[in-house]
């Protein structure tokens, strides 16, 4: 099992519970040596977004890890981040938040602000878009780390072609630029999903798999946790260990110290 998680969030992003030492308290009991809390990141023009830490709340989310990372330091390393949705007019914006943080994950979970959310309904267009955003993320040395590489699949009923083109260019970019593709078991956790002749989780998907598997970009497992408990499910990442590697898929890393990219 792994000994570390980089992708957790607490009750700031208002659909999470928890505060930090409640994490860090559930991670301890449970073996991690590197927590890592990634925050859902705010936005000056999308201050209406229920699912997210608020633009004034960003100073007190960072002292208060930074506080934990302090008070733990003799027993866990932690490290300061976010989870962003990559929009190209906002570029600057996060490589300015990179100075401060430790880290970005991009989660792309919205193509605009204005309710294209990716988890609803996502069409081939959409899922185009999706790629090039996370890419462009990649490529601008903004993102130091890859979520959920297929949650589009949330809204949509297929895994098609242009689903493949997507998930391999993605992991393709991710391998060239030496980041790791997470899978999610907040995905996992949704269970599996019955599809044109065959099951899987809806992500990650067993297609997913399948290209990374022949892509080959470093793989690390994600508990995206949004309570405590979940990063007691160590069950659950030994099943998608398995799972995963019945797909032919390498081993996804048990260490891995995320790296922030200049």
């Amino acid at each position: 099992m792994q000994n570390f998680n980089y992708h957790t969030h607490t009750y700031r992003c208002k659909h999470a519970v928890g505060d930090e030492i409640d994490y860090i308290e559930t991670a301890l009991k449970n073996g991690f040596k590197h927590l890592g809390f990634s925050e859902h990141c705010a936005y000056e023009d999308w201050e209406c977004s229920p699912g997210r830490i608020q633009v004034g709340e960003m100073d007190e989310y960072f002292d208060s890890i930074n506080r934990a990372k302090e008070m733990y330091k003799d027993k866990i390393e932690i490290y300061r981040g976010l989870e962003i949705e990559y929009f190209p007019d906002l570029k600057n914006y996060f490589l300015e938040l990179k100075e401060k943080y430790d880290y970005l994950i991009v989660g792309e979970h919205s193509l605009d602000k204005n309710g294209r959310d990716v988890d609803i309904v996502c069409s081939d267009e959409d899922a185009k878009l999706y790629c090039k955003y996370i890419c462009e993320s990649i490529e601008n040395k903004v993102a130091d780390y890859v979520a959920h590489i297929d949650y589009f699949m949330l809204g949509r009923y297929d895994f098609n072609d242009t689903c493949k083109s997507v998930v391999k260019e993605i992991a393709s970019c991710a391998k060239v630029y030496d980041l790791p593709v997470e899978l999610n078991l907040k995905g996992a956790a949704y269970g599996i999903k019955e599809y044109d002749g065959y099951k899987s989780y809806i992500y990650p998907h067993s297609k997913t798999i399948e290209i990374l598997a022949e892509v080959n970009p470093t793989i690390v497992i994600g508990y995206d946790a949004h309570n405590p408990k979940v990063l007691e499910k160590r069950e659950l990442e030994n099943d998608i260990r398995k799972w995963a590697k019945s797909y032919g898929l390498r081993e996804p890393l048990e260490e891995y110290i995320i790296k922030k990219r200049k």
